[in-house]
């Protein structure tokens, strides 16, 4: 009985958890009752080599730690100084954000993005390269250590020669 009560506890933890950092995919009707109004256009086409477009929601808490984390750890820091991070707002409808994703110009809210991109729970992060590329798509959260693993696989252009979990294992970078 302890055993079956543990076990529905984990099960509802994790349930809540994903509840908490996901949101479904709805058609925006924003876009088509403002068109006549002046709604800011941010680009995210990357002056760098890299980009990390991070796909977030305003009420997830995964999402907030790793602001946090781009914002005061010192490796994390580091290992971001040639990579371009565009953070998009999933929630938000106020301006409008245009990029090129794989060879497709995408124009819309963060929602839309969003929902462009499949994404489904937060944190997204993809890595592009200057193209508009996805080099690696990381669902998730994931701690410092790690990242800066991740972003060194991207910047020292390693994703060529294996994959990513090759790479993590090979130099011991989980935290």
């Amino acid at each position: 009985m302890r055993k079956f009560l543990k076990t529905s506890l984990f099960i509802l933890g994790i349930g809540l958890l994903i509840a908490s950092c996901s949101k479904q995919n709805n058609v925006n009707e924003y876009l088509k009752s403002s068109s006549n109004k002046n709604i800011p256009i941010v680009s995210l086409e990357p002056s760098k080599d890299y980009e990390m477009l991070i796909i977030e929601s305003s009420d997830c808490p995964y999402c907030h730690k790793l602001q946090h984390d781009i914002a005061t750890n010192q490796s994390l820091i580091e290992a971001l100084k040639n990579v371009e991070v565009a953070p998009v707002l999933a929630d938000d409808t106020s301006k409008l954000y245009k990029l090129v994703i794989n060879n497709h110009k995408l124009i819309g809210t963060g929602e839309d993005i969003a929902a462009d991109l499949g994404v489904n729970a937060y944190p997204n992060i993809f890595f592009l390269n200057k193209e508009g590329k996805v080099i690696l798509n990381v669902p998730g959260y994931v701690k410092p250590k790690t990242m800066v693993c991740v972003i060194n696989f991207i910047t020292t252009k390693s994703y060529k020669k294996e994959d990513i979990n090759s790479y993590i294992k090979a130099n011991h970078c989980l935290s």
